[in-house]
C-alpha cells in the first residue's frame, strides 16, 4: 500500500472568502438563496443512548451513543438487532440521515446502522483528534465493537467511501465485511474534471460556508452555483430532506469538523492508495453503484473498475450524485438485491458459515 498522509487539522488555510483550488466565489451566490441561522430549527440533541425518534416519513429509528477510541459516535438505526446488520457511512455534505429512506426500506429485514463519521452530526467534532482517512478507518472497528455488531454488509457513498476503502484494509475486517456496495466514488482512473474544491472545503471560508448552511443548499441545487460549477443533483432532492441535513451541518462545532476531515483528501492520492493495495484488501464481493448523471463520474471512467477487486460488479442508477436521496427507491432495490444474492462467493477471509449470522 502506498504510505499515506497524516496530519493534524490544525491549521486552516485562509482564502479570504475569495476562491480556492479554482473555485471562484461570487458572494451574492450565497446570500440571496439561503436562510439565516436564526431561521432554522434545529434538530434535538440526542445524548441518551437508546433515544427513538419518528421522521417526517412516519419510519421511526432508535439512536445510539457510545463512546469509542476516546470519542463520542453517534449512530442511528433501524430493524431487529437479531437481523443480519447493514453499516451506512455518509459523504459530504452530509450526517447519517442521507440514508434514512434506505434504512426505512430495509429494515424489516435487517439491522440498519447510519453512523455520524467523525466531525460529522453528533459524532465528536473535536480538532485534536486525527481526521486523515486511514486514521478515521483505523478507529471504526472499536465503535463497531461497542455498537454491538460482529459482522456485517458495508455501504459507503462520496467522502464516507474513501474512509470505507481503506476500512477493508485495517487488520481483521475483511472477515468482518459481507459485502460493500461502494457509490459516487472514484474507481481505477482519476477523477474527472471539474474536481470538488478540497482546498475550500479544508479553508475558513469552508467553514463559513458550512456554517451558514449555504455549501448544502449548492450541493443540492437550491442556491446558485459559483461560476464553473455543474450541478451535482439530476432528480430533485426533497427540500424536507435537505432541511434536516443543512440543520445537521450547521450544528455548533460541526462545520469546523467537517472542514478538519478534508486534512489529506486528494483525488490522486486516493487513486494511489486503492491501486496499491485498497483494491487487494476487498476480498469480499463488491458492487459499484453509481449515479449515471453524475457530471463528475462519468459511466466510462467505471468500465473495468470491477476487475481490481476479486469479486466486483458495477450497475448504475439514473440519478446525479446524491443517488440515494435523488432516487431513493431504487438505490433501496439495488443494495437488498445485492445484498440477498445467493450466487456470490463469500470473501477468502470470511468465515464460512450462514449469511443470517448478526
Amino acid at each position: 500500500m502506498a504510505s499515506m498522509h497524516t496530519g493534524k487539522p490544525s491549521v486552516k488555510r485562509n482564502f479570504g472568502g475569495h476562491h480556492a483550488d479554482g473555485f471562484r466565489l461570487r458572494p451574492q451566490s450565497v446570500t440571496h438563496s439561503v436562510r439565516s441561522v436564526s431561521e432554522v430549527r434545529r434538530p434535538l440533541r440526542i445524548d441518551e443512548d437508546g433515544a427513538e425518534e419518528t421522521l417526517w416519513t412516519g419510519a421511526r429509528v432508535t439512536h445510539r451513543v457510545v463512546d469509542a477510541t476516546g470519542l463520542r459516535w453517534h449512530a442511528a438505526t433501524t430493524g431487529s438487532p437479531d437481523a443480519p446488520a447493514v453499516v451506512f457511512l455518509h459523504g459530504f455534505p452530509e450526517c447519517w440521515f442521507t440514508w434514512h429512506h434506505q434504512m426505512a426500506d430495509l429494515g424489516e429485514d435487517f439491522h440498519c446502522v447510519a453512523l455520524d463519521l467523525k466531525g460529522h452530526g453528533q459524532s465528536d467534532h473535536r480538532l485534536d483528534s486525527d481526521y486523515d482517512y486511514a486514521a478515521q478507518a483505523a478507529e471504526l472497528p472499536a465503535v463497531f465493537d461497542a455498537l454491538g455488531l460482529d459482522r456485517f454488509f458495508l455501504v459507503a457513498h462520496d467522502r464516507g467511501a474513501v474512509v470505507a476503502d481503506h476500512l477493508c484494509a485495517v487488520p481483521g475486517m475483511a472477515a468482518r465485511v459481507r459485502r460493500y456496495v461502494r457509490m459516487q466514488q472514484s474507481g481505477n482512473r482519476p477523477h474527472s474534471e471539474p474536481r470538488p474544491p478540497h482546498e475550500l472545503f479544508r479553508s475558513d471560508l469552508g467553514v463559513e460556508l458550512l456554517a451558514s448552511g449555504a455549501l448544502v443548499d449548492m450541493a443540492y441545487g437550491r442556491a446558485e452555483l459559483p461560476a464553473g460549477m455543474q450541478p451535482l443533483v439530476a432528480v430533485p432532492v426533497d427540500d424536507r430532506d435537505v432541511d434536516r441535513i443543512r440543520r445537521e451541518v450547521m450544528r455548533p462545532g460541526v462545520p469546523e469538523g467537517m472542514s478538519a476531515s478534508f486534512v489529506s483528501a486528494s483525488f490522486d492520492r486516493e487513486l494511489d492508495d486503492r491501486m496499491n493495495g485498497l483494491f487487494r484488501a476487498m476480498t469480499m464481493p463488491v458492487l459499484f453503484l453509481q449515479g449515471a448523471l453524475d457530471p463528475g463520474q462519468q459511466p466510462a471512467e467505471y468500465e473495468t473498475v470491477a476487475d481490481e477487486v476479486e469479486t466486483g460488479e458495477v450497475q448504475f442508477v439514473d440519478a446525479g450524485h446524491f443517488l440515494h436521496l435523488e432516487a431513493p427507491a431504487a438505490v433501496s432495490a439495488a443494495i437488498r438485491a445485492y445484498l440477498e444474492r445467493d450466487d456470490l462467493a463469500p470473501s477468502t477471509n470470511e468465515p464460512r458459515e450462514s449469511d443470517h449470522r448478526r
